[in-house]
């Protein structure tokens, strides 16, 4: 055991030195095979599976600034698969194509010469490339499949010989062995909740959510994943956002939660609620609102909570029920600003415990030669 081990770490040491080689005056993209495990891991262990077995793992591209030549802002980074390597004993790898970028404006641009990186700075692809390995059918140890990517830019830019250097590669090792194949599938913990999102946009709203945690009895970091992913739009209405995991042996478990985006469309009255405002510490603020959700008027359980900028969330400092009246069809509250500490503050109206629009306040000092009440400059950063 501690000479196999031995022969792992071998191997993981030369995939790290194939992959930082060339790297030093020029972007690198690097393929991390593990979403779990911290860095980078070009070096994968995918423990014992059966003969014959069929793994799907899926590899992040990760392009970062480095050295004194780069990719320019504007173009895309085109990765895909060049070459394999396969052991003696079978089996095969293929991976799928990957796109990175545009890259953004904020990238070194080196067209009038070299430059440094002036911070850290990397950008992922658009999607991961997804692996597929078949083991095979000889019982074994340290099998290694390993997959070398290579590049293309487009529009053909300044020096792009020169803007990427190093190896992209990915090597995964895996042992057979005979007897009953693993079967069980993984085991999902840490699901979250349903969502109840509020936007003014019709397109819909991004989601903003934790990914799941996987246990595994064989695999030790089985691979977790969601759709639709963090960061992209959920429609309105009601939608299910379903995640799985999969393990080295392609047992996968999967649970779901739900979604649902309301459209939502304040329109703040006078004195208050047009952007950034401002009034008098000690004044008692009238606030009024009309509110429509998914189309109708909002007419239910309401609340206008005061927090300092910048604080969670939780972390009110006042709340102030807010009273329907039916004939204007609109929300209204007055707030006593003489428990509210001077500076800047967030109004929120919340209705059934949903956010559905805020506005900025100043609270100044009394005698300060600012006006009591009304429009304020643009809300500090």
């Amino acid at each position: 055991m501690a000479r196999r081990s031995l022969r792992r770490s071998l191997a993981l040491a030369a995939a790290a030195t194939l992959l930082v080689a060339g790297m030093a005056q020029a972007d690198s993209v690097a393929a991390d095979g593990d979403a779990v495990a911290a860095g980078v891991q070009t070096f994968v262990d995918l423990g014992t599976v059966a003969p014959g077995a069929t793994i799907h793992r899926d590899v992040t591209m990760t392009m970062a600034c480095s050295g004194l030549q780069h990719v320019d802002p504007g173009q895309v980074v085109d990765v895909f698969q060049s070459a394999v390597t396969v052991p003696l004993a079978g089996g095969s790898i293929a991976a799928t194509g990957v796109t990175i970028g545009p890259v953004p404006a904020t990238w070194p641009d080196d067209t009038g010469g070299i430059v440094g990186c002036a911070e850290p700075m990397t950008l992922d692809g658009s999607t991961p490339s997804h692996v597929t390995i078949v083991a095979p059918t000889t019982p074994g140890l340290d099998y290694a499949y390993t997959v070398d990517f290579d590049r293309t830019l487009s529009p053909e830019g300044v020096s792009d010989g020169s803007s990427i250097k190093g190896f992209t590669l990915i090597t995964f090792m895996l042992d057979v062995e005979d007897g009953a194949a693993d079967t069980t599938p993984p085991v999902l913990a840490a699901m979250p909740g349903d969502l109840d999102l509020t936007t003014a946009d019709p397109a819909g709203a991004a989601l903003d959510y934790p990914l799941p945690t996987a246990t595994d009895d064989t695999d030790p970091a089985p691979v977790v994943g969601c759709d639709p992913a963090p960061g992209d739009v959920a429609p309105l209405g009601t939608s299910t956002v379903t995640c799985t995991a999969t393990d080295a042996s392609g047992n996968s478990a999967s649970a779901a939660f739900d979604v649902t985006v309301h459209l939502v469309a304040v329109t703040w009255q006078s004195p208050l609620g047009g952007g950034y405002d401002r009034a008098t510490r000690g004044r008692s603020v009238p606030v009024k609102a009309q509110v429509t959700l998914d189309g109708q008027s909002a007419e239910s359980t309401g609340v206008f909570e005061v927090r300092a900028c910048g604080a969670g969330p939780s972390v009110a400092e006042m709340g102030v029920p807010a009273t329907w009246q039916a004939d204007p069809e609109r929300w209204m509250a007055v707030i006593d600003t003489s428990g509210l500490a001077g500076g800047c503050h967030d109004v929120a109206l919340v209705i059934d415990g949903l956010v559905v629009g805020s506005f900025g306040l100043e609270i100044v000092e009394p005698g300060n030669s600012i006006a009591a009440l009304g429009r304020g400059p643009n809300r500090p950063s």
